[in-house]
């Protein structure tokens, strides 16, 4: 089978857009070192693109934005400014013709509105803005959490789909859950997942999306996210980075007014969700940093470990099952073992790195190569886990 390169292309275009999203995400939030990591594959694939452009200028553009933002991951990992690093596309080339200002829209953590359309983030953004249909993905695309999902049917879906047996115990459904673990461990996805398994729709709000400087201005943006919420029911919302929303008021440090409010407006959203069908669902890397008050108000507070080694094999699998791999020809327990201290979205670049490599061979044999052992442990080498970082 002749591998077109218009189809190599397309594949490296859409992986290097989804990275380059994941990082400018990261950036928003102010997570320097995942934002380095992504930019680091944004690298790898511009490499890959630049390879296949037959045009010298545009090869010379991809090669020149791969440099600018490798500079750029290396100040980031080290803390420094980026403000003379100029990281922005300006290529026509499609797949990758961003301009400035869909630049920036990324940059401001661009949400899809109700209707499809797009509207960059800042202030002028309505909450209304965050909700999307129900997702299409459910707990059969999460690879391993096998005790996560079990815990989420047994206390969110079952009370929900057999309210009547429930009320004869005199327990209702679950409303709130709060979600902890280092960060990378698929808290967001098995969020995403669980609303697909409900079929609920859905809105995903990061801290930053809410915080603000103005007095009352964050309490009115609380406010209106659940009020969007309760008025497209059933709906899940999910919240994440929650102690930036929910901060621990008895440590000793001066909040501000804004603060303040908007920890009641929280605490005060919480307890008038009860009863709605609305389910919070909040994730966080600190929960130490948690409100107390804020803290109890969720029904189900879950710990999300990093995967073991059962859910590390099965997290791949799901990455490569759409991808030309053989996998009865792969040694999964020797992967298993050496993906040790991996977290899950580590393990989803190192799904798209053995692709890679595996395209690169196809390319040369002008056929489609399936992913091998051999491209699952060159990824495993050159992919760094983030959870070493994090537990320094």
């Amino acid at each position: 089978m002749s591998l077109e390169k218009s189809a190599q292309k397309n594949y490296l275009e859409s992986e290097y857009e989804r990275y380059r999203s994941q990082a400018e995400r990261a950036r928003s939030e102010g997570n320097t070192q995942k934002a380095a990591r992504y930019y680091r594959q944004c690298v790898e694939v511009l490499k890959d693109i630049a390879e296949l452009e037959s045009s010298v200028r545009l090869a010379q553009e991809r090669t020149e934005l791969a440099k600018n933002l490798q500079t750029a991951a290396e100040r980031l990992e080290s803390n420094q400014p980026l403000n003379s690093v100029d990281t922005s596309e300006e290529s026509s080339q499609d797949g990758l013709d961003k301009s400035e200002t869909n630049q920036k829209d990324s940059q401001n953590n661009t949400k899809p509105s109700p209707n499809g359309a797009e509207d960059g983030g800042g202030e002028d953004n309505s909450p209304s803005e965050y909700l999307k249909d129900s997702p299409e993905l459910d707990f059969s695309d999460v690879g391993g959490m096998t005790d996560l999902k079990e815990t989420l049917k047994d206390q969110v879906i079952d009370p929900l789909n057999r309210p009547e047996l429930y009320e004869e115990y005199d327990l209702g459904v679950v409303n709130g859950v709060l979600l902890y673990g280092p960060p990378g461990t698929g808290k967001t996805y098995i969020t995403e997942a669980l609303a697909g398994e409900l079929d609920y729709n859905y809105i995903e709000a990061q801290a930053s999306d809410l915080t603000s400087s103005l007095v009352g201005e964050a309490a009115e943006n609380m406010s209106e996210m659940f009020e969007v919420a309760r008025n497209n029911q059933p709906c899940l919302l999910f919240m994440d980075e929650v102690e930036a929303i929910a901060a621990e008021r008895s440590d000793g440090s001066q909040k501000t007014m804004s603060e303040s409010q908007m920890i009641t407006q929280f605490l005060t959203e919480m307890s008038e969700t009860k009863g709605e069908d609305v389910i919070v669902v909040s994730a966080t890397n600190l929960p130490d940093d948690i409100d107390g008050a804020a803290w109890r108000r969720f029904d189900e507070r879950i710990e999300v470990p990093p995967p073991d080694a059962t859910a590390r094999g099965a997290i791949l699998r799901v990455h490569l099952r759409d991808r030309p791999v053989l996998t009865q020809e792969i040694d999964w327990g020797q992967i298993k073992e050496l993906t040790e201290g991996y977290s899950a979205s580590d393990l989803e670049i190192i799904a798209s790195t053995a692709a890679r490599k595996a395209l690169k061979d196809a390319r040369e044999a002008d056929e489609v190569v399936p992913i091998t052992q051999e491209h699952l442990e060159t990824a495993v080498e050159s992919t760094d886990s983030s959870l070493e970082a994090w537990d320094k």
